[in-house]
């Protein structure tokens, strides 16, 4: 174990996806319990930077435009500089890649925390093993990273607070969608590769069903908005109803939190969810929900685990992506009515 070092200032970077950011949280909620007086920043992507800003731990979120105006090596330096101006002490690396490790180097940071993959432990001198101890849940996984310093919590809950812009902005979004303050679903049925996907067949068999009896919302990003569109389009939902790219991140924390329940694949806004207190009917097949699923105390899990999975989408699928395939509508409907009021 490294000894712990003295620190004023620290910046958390995780240049990872929406999940990820959202599972760092107890990383964030560990570093203040030791460190209550330091300020922390953290510093992600662009399209992240409004996730981390709702983590009640972070003090300041830096984007690091990695795959536009910080490209290649000169915007390492770029980003780099932001850093080293604003005097941090302590780096906490939290991806696998390089990256991070090598630009906490540019900047001069004096003590640089990361796992030793991907040779990033030749620009570290604080290093975690990359090893995992076993088959756990992503926050468990990611607190590791904070092991060489003894620094641990034991709250792995998710949390986003949410501005009161989006509340605000939300609020002038829900006349033109017809979204009720409370009382509805939401359903996620596509992930972010296609073996992760529900069929159209059983997301519009879902909508078809629960439109019946309460308000229910298709969710997805922008790319995904004409798939949405299709199942909207057999389940005879209005097309107002498809939230395809039309929320922003904080817009759709504070939808989340509004709903009865999320149903969803295993996928960015599920994390979400967790984070603001909505029940989750999750549905998996080629990932591993112990790792990626939901924890709380009314969610459930749907999984008929081929002995294929987990296989994380890699490689030619032997299947017909029967992973999911085999979790019916009926298999759906029924866990979220065994819960939902």
């Amino acid at each position: 174990m490294a000894e712990r070092p003295e620190t004023k200032r620290i910046v958390v970077i995780d240049l990872a996806f929406i999940g990820d950011v959202i599972l760092a949280t107890p990383v964030t909620r560990a570093l203040k319990e030791a460190y209550p007086g330091a300020h922390l920043a953290m510093m992600t992507i662009p399209l992240t930077a409004p996730v981390a800003a709702m983590n009640p731990y972070v003090d300041e979120v830096i984007p690091y435009d990695k795959r536009g105006n910080d490209r290649g090596v000169p915007g390492m330096w770029r980003a780099a500089k932001r850093l080293r101006q604003r005097g941090f002490d302590l780096a906490v690396c939290m991806n696998f890649a390089l990256r991070g490790a090598v630009v906490a180097r540019m900047a001069g940071i004096p003590h640089r925390l990361g796992y030793d993959a991907q040779h990033a432990g030749l620009f570290l001198n604080i290093v975690a093993s990359s090893q995992r101890q076993g088959i756990r849940h992503e926050t468990l996984n990611h607190l590791e990273v904070l092991m060489p310093l003894g620094i641990g919590t034991e709250d792995t809950s998710l949390i986003l607070t949410p501005p009161d812009e989006a509340r605000e902005s939300l609020a002038a979004k829900r006349a033109a969608h017809h979204i009720p303050e409370r009382g509805y679903l939401a359903l996620c049925p596509l992930g972010s590769y296609e073996r992760k996907d529900l069929t159209l067949t059983t997301a519009a068999h879902l909508v078809r069903h629960f439109s019946q009896r309460r308000p229910i919302f298709l969710i997805g990003g922008p790319a995904e908005r004409d798939r949405l569109m299709e199942i909207a389009r057999l389940a005879g939902l209005p097309p107002a109803n498809v939230l395809g790219g039309d929320l922003t991140l904080p817009e759709l924390a504070v939808f989340l939190a509004g709903a009865d329940c999320l149903i969803t694949v295993d996928t960015g806004p599920l994390h979400v969810a967790q984070a603001v207190g909505c029940r989750t009917v999750a549905v998996f097949g080629p990932t591993d929900p112990v790792v990626w699923g939901p924890r709380g105390e009314h969610d459930t899990i749907l999984y008929h685990q081929p002995g294929c999975s987990p296989c994380w989408g890699r490689g030619k699928c032997q299947h017909s992506y029967a992973c999911v395939g085999n979790t019916t509508a009926r298999d759906i409907i029924r866990a979220v009515e065994e819960e939902t009021p």
